[in-house]
């Protein structure tokens, strides 16, 4: 049995937070339609990412019939609802965190969702308190992920180097994140649609599975 990791990033959305499948619902249903009538974008354009970095990129690309600020309002009131309503705990999150915690584990949440949504979260899960650091892409000055940029800040709140760190990460622009800060990654596919995880060190299945890799080596 190998070492608990010596400091731990998770993502939020489709590790801790089961909120995928009503953002892919959504934003299949609802958002790109409305963006783009003309045009599929694949969800994996905008999945894991701060959705206010994305719009130039899709402007670019696709014909856009929304102004930027119209394509942020459906995102933010998608996120009121499935953050408010929705979206559920990882089973046994709660035991995870407080074990990795008591077992000497600095962890530090590094999310895209802006802060608004966080402390929506925290008010109905109360995960914050687990945390030693909490990182949204708010706080980092240059672009989002897949960036490294939100993986090496994490790293420095907890007073390690990007290299010392495990991530667990869901989708692909946070695992190619994560493994360009240099960090053991985890590719976490409990929820949401299949992504691509081919570039983490790891893979985990299920809340159980995490846990397994996560403590018990």
């Amino acid at each position: 049995m190998r070492d608990t990791p010596p400091a731990i990033c998770f993502d939020m959305d489709g590790v801790l937070i089961m909120s995928e499948d009503h953002w892919h619902e959504i934003e299949r249903e609802h958002i790109l339609p409305t963006v783009a009538p003309d045009d599929d974008i694949p969800l994996s354009a905008i999945t894991g990412r701060d959705y206010s970095e994305v719009y130039p990129e899709l402007d670019a690309e696709y014909d856009l019939v929304v102004s930027r600020e119209e394509y942020e309002a459906l995102f933010e009131e998608a996120g009121r609802e499935i953050y408010g309503e929705r979206a559920t705990l990882l089973p046994g999150a709660h035991d995870l965190l407080a074990d990795l915690s008591a077992a000497g584990v600095p962890l530090a949440l590094t999310t895209s969702a802006p802060w608004d949504w966080i402390e929506v979260i925290d008010d109905r899960f109360d995960i914050l308190r687990h945390f030693d650091a909490a990182v949204s892409a708010q706080d980092v000055d240059g672009p989002g992920k897949p960036d490294p940029g939100i993986y090496e800040r994490g790293a420095a709140e907890l007073g390690v180097a990007p290299g010392e760190s495990w991530a667990v990460e869901d989708s692909t622009a946070g695992a190619r994140a994560a493994v360009a800060a240099g960090m053991t990654t985890v590719g976490f596919e409990a929820d949401g649609d299949a992504t691509d995880l081919s570039m983490t060190h790891h893979r985990a299945a299920s809340a159980d599975d995490l846990r397994a890799l996560l403590l018990e080596g």
